[in-house]
């Protein structure tokens, strides 16, 4: 097997090589994303030291040295810093000193390889991105690309759904030692809400790409969305549909003239209500996983109550700081037997925190959760802005939108799921920021100064703004 990764790193090199020539750093962060979806630690790893060497990670050291190259080369943006970028500094200097500052080594080093992983590489993806070089028709293609990956994730979520297990790839989403939601819609991920969660952003990807198909690539379309449907279905995760309807339903209200508005949005909680009233318990309560009942699938929504209720009163003992990053199940044990509640906490003894915002308070405290939401505005903030400026091209207004419903989906999911702790879950959000900022720096902050209320672009108005302003621009999407 170390033959076969040792080939397997070369051709990646290789083609990152090609990539990051043809397609700039945009290409190369999209190459390291998929790489680390498909043929991350679960596909194949080599323990080296103490890190174990992956291809993902091989490709993101590539593309952190490419960057320091076209950096000094001129070909990379070197973009003045924002509120968003000063808060994530203080964040991480926050995560940092809350992982070291407490037993970093506890269970194997779990805190410390949490940080690199989790937070430390998205942090350098969000980098590169943000300092990426873009022009629109690069935002269009990577939006096309969403939309195919997101396309494979739904057709392997409904053959392994159903035991179709010949369609089934890469092959150890079937042999994995982690049968854990054996049964759902995975996919390479072996979780089904990070496979809902790229599925969810290619869904968003395609219905962007709608005003720009033309008849035949309409047709094609709606057979795609099919395709989106079937695969969220089969994740047979509650919160995943709804990130995904939540995600849809704001780019279509955004889409439709003002005046269907109120009436779509009456009609949607009308039917809504409808579908709560009548099928409650089958939403509640249905068989999931191969190895979990429907009477076990329901008692995980009890759940989460109980862990709120350690959360609070971990809280309550250290409100600030926390009890240190990744301290959770060593300091989590002590509350379990509270009994000023009639809450069976000692359920919550096997589990981790279900909750993004939770996790972080009770491990760093108001001010790591804090400053987590107040970045999470910020790049929201300017998503916002970005889509709202009229003068910017449109693939850069596309992708503020496409950002914003990414955003519903993952504030839907951070509610009854710890996010961060799935795979290339951050890597997405991050990355995704990222170039959301440099879009944002490139084409909509000149834009949103001096533009009107949204209107139409032109084709003039958009090209204005989509000329690199000199000619050593360097390899890019074009």
């Amino acid at each position: 097997m170390e033959v076969i990764l040792a080939i397997a790193v070369l051709v990646g090199l290789i083609w990152g090589t090609v990539l990051l020539t043809r397609g700039g750093l945009l290409a190369g962060c999209l190459a390291v994303l998929l790489a680390g979806c498909c043929f991350g630690h679960a596909f194949y790893h080599l323990p080296v030291g103490p890190i174990p060497l992956t291809l993902d990670r091989v490709l993101l050291a590539a593309l952190l040295g490419a960057y320091v190259f076209w950096r000094y080369q001129g070909w990379s943006e070197s973009r003045p810093l924002g509120w968003a970028e000063w808060a994530l500094g203080v964040f991480f200097l926050v995560l940092v000193a809350s992982t070291f500052l407490h037993d970093w080594r506890y269970d194997d080093n779990a805190p410390l390889a949490h940080l690199l992983f989790f937070y430390l590489m998205p942090l350098a993806l969000y980098w590169v991105a943000r300092e990426s070089r873009l022009s629109e028709r690069g935002l269009w293609v990577m939006l096309f690309g969403f939309a195919l990956f997101g396309i494979y994730l739904g057709m392997t979520a409904v053959a392994e759904a159903n035991a179709q297990w010949w369609a089934v790839f890469p092959r150890y989403i079937v042999y994995a030692e982690n049968r854990e939601f054996f049964g759902r819609g995975r996919g390479p991920f072996l979780n089904p809400v990070a496979c809902g969660y790229y599925q969810a952003v290619g869904l968003f990807a395609a219905m962007l790409l709608w005003p720009r198909a033309g008849r035949w690539g309409r047709a094609t379309l709606v057979a795609v969305f099919l395709v989106f449907g079937l695969g969220i279905f089969y994740t047979l995760t509650r919160s995943v549909w709804l990130g995904a309807m939540l995600g849809a339903m704001l780019i279509v209200m955004v889409r439709m003239p003002r005046s269907w508005r109120v009436p779509a949005i009456v009609g949607v909680l009308l039917l809504g209500t409808l579908v709560a009233t009548t099928q409650w318990d089958r939403i509640m309560a249905f068989k999931r996983d191969e190895a979990l009942s429907a009477r076990e699938a329901a008692e995980s929504v009890k759940l989460r109550p109980i862990l709120a209720q350690v959360a609070w009163n971990m809280f309550l003992d250290r409100p600030l700081f926390g009890c240190g990053y990744g301290q959770y199940r060593a300091v989590h044990v002590d509350y379990l037997s509270d009994r000023s509640t009639d809450l069976p906490l000692s359920k919550a003894r096997p589990y981790v925190q279900h909750n993004v915002f939770l996790a972080l308070l009770t491990e760093t405290g108001l001010i790591g959760m804090g400053l987590f939401l107040v970045i999470l505005a910020l790049w929201s903030r300017n998503a916002y802005r970005l889509w709202r400026t009229a003068m910017a091209a449109e693939g850069a207004r596309a992708l503020g939108l496409f950002y914003l419903a990414m955003m519903a989906y993952y504030l839907a999911n951070a509610m009854f799921q710890d996010l961060s702790l799935m795979p290339q879950a951050n890597m997405l959000l991050f990355f995704l920021a990222g170039i959301t900022e440099a879009a944002w720096a490139q084409f909509g902050l000149a834009g949103h100064r001096s533009s009107s209320p949204v209107k139409r672009l032109t084709s003039d108005a958009s090209q204005r703004f989509v000329q690199p302003a000199d000619d050593a621009v360097g390899p890019s999407f074009s």
